[in-house]
């Protein structure tokens, strides 16, 4: 299987529905082929200590662990048009003196679209995010008797994911840049900011069955978060730079393994509203073709 039609299945390495993780982002200029698609699923697992407010401000807190497993779909309808679903299907939040939070994370529905082929593709998706997860979810404090905590599983709004990406293949190695604009409506009366991010990703096949795959993504925000009620875990005015380091091995002509280690830090934009930390993820897919 050559470079190019793997690397139709690039984009699909995702933890879209961006909570406290942060997401496993890939994006890029190809689609599916008619009648192809792909499957995948993966547990991740992330925990910290170190918040950052939404002000700067970095506290030292007790840990925070996020527990997900994790469902992509994606399939071909035409050469250029690629209909997309992702969940996590169950999601565990606590801190190290708290009970889990355990619910089903926010679906996100869409599609991708080829705007050109051929040696540079470009692509334009659109994701639609439902609140289908527990907006609330309330956790009991195990030190303090009738003490409870809000670890929510889904933002419990409805927005938009808008992404323009671009792809080229170089023999064995490949590069892919992308822009992203997510729009965000509101909680119980309490507005989401907007959100935008820049990122690319460079991949190369050493062996046959091998893709290795390095990744940044920064994320910056249209305004201040406006309400202390929209926490680290609904994303609001959540700035970041992501870096992964993934790896993708074929068994065979259908079932893949696959891996990502990534880290949220301020390299490139500041850290706002999020627990700085890394998170890990491991998974299986099945490659329709």
């Amino acid at each position: 299987m050559s470079l190019e039609t793997r690397s139709h299945f690039l984009a699909l390495l995702v933890l879209i529905s961006f909570s406290q993780v942060g997401g496993l982002f890939a994006q890029s200029g190809w689609t599916q082929p008619k009648g192809e698609g792909f499957f995948k699923a993966d547990a991740s697992f992330f925990n910290s200590d170190r918040l950052v407010l939404a002000t700067g401000a970095e506290l030292e807190t007790s840990i925070f662990e996020q527990y997900s497993l994790n469902a992509y779909a994606e399939y071909g309808v035409s050469d250029r048009l690629t209909l997309i679903a992702s969940a996590p299907l169950l999601r565990a939040n606590r801190f190290e003196d708290t009970d889990y939070a355990v619910g089903q994370g926010d679906l996100q529905l869409g599609g991708k679209y080829g705007l050109l082929t051929g040696s540079t593709p470009v692509s334009f998706e659109v994701l639609a995010g439902i609140p289908t997860g527990r907006a609330d979810a309330f956790a009991d404090n195990r030190e303090f008797a009738d003490n409870e905590i809000n670890l929510p599983t889904g933002d419990g709004e409805f927005d938009v994911w808008s992404t323009l990406a671009v792809s080229r293949a170089f023999g064995k190695a490949y590069a892919s840049a992308y822009g992203a604009y997510n729009f965000r409506t509101v909680y119980e009366g309490d507005e989401f900011q907007d959100l935008y991010a820049l990122g690319g990703e460079l991949g190369y096949k050493p062996i046959d069955r091998l893709l290795l795959i390095a990744k940044v993504r920064s994320q910056l925000t249209t305004g201040r978060s406006e309400s202390p009620t929209l926490s680290f875990l609904r994303g609001d005015a959540t700035t970041f730079t992501q870096v992964q380091l993934e790896g993708m091995y074929w068994l065979n002509e259908h079932w893949i393994l696959a891996a990502c280690v990534a880290n949220t830090n301020d390299w490139v934009t500041p850290t706002r509203n999020l627990y700085v930390g890394t998170s890990v993820s491991v998974g299986v897919a099945y490659e329709l073709n």
